[in-house]
């Protein structure tokens, strides 16, 4: 049996390893690269494929996924709201993505989103205050 490429391990960014990262790094310095990819992917919005979110609405709270894609690209965000777990002990919101080659279909990262989600309303803010 052959073994698995290097490209066959899809990278994991935990919550852990993404507070890491971001320290790592630090704040500022990661509030500022990241809005500059922000900034650059405005300009090319029109290449983005811009599917409306898909909302799956209960008593309890909502699900949601946010697919896009720029054609070389595919990600997608699944994000909860779900304000009784508060209750149980858990985040009321919970958010994890993908991002995958659009050639070939294979998934490039699986990571945490809901620290990166804080990160990019923060780091948006700053691009629309700039304008």
């Amino acid at each position: 049996m052959t073994q698995p490429s290097r490209l066959a391990i899809v990278p994991f960014v935990s919550v852990d390893r993404m507070m890491k990262l971001v320290l790592a790094i630090g704040v500022e310095r990661f509030l500022t690269e990241l809005a500059a990819y922000i900034e650059e992917d405005f300009r090319r919005w029109e290449l983005f494929d811009k599917t409306p979110r898909i909302a799956s609405h209960s008593h309890d709270g909502v699900i949601e996924l946010m697919p896009t894609s720029d054609g070389k690209m595919y990600g997608f965000k699944y994000v909860n709201g779900h304000p009784k777990n508060m209750r149980e002990g858990r985040q009321t919101v919970t958010a994890f993505g993908v991002l995958a080659d659009v050639g070939s279909g294979y998934p490039m990262l699986l990571t945490e989103m809901t620290i990166l989600t804080a990160l990019r309303t923060a780091a948006t803010s700053a691009v629309a205050a700039k304008y």
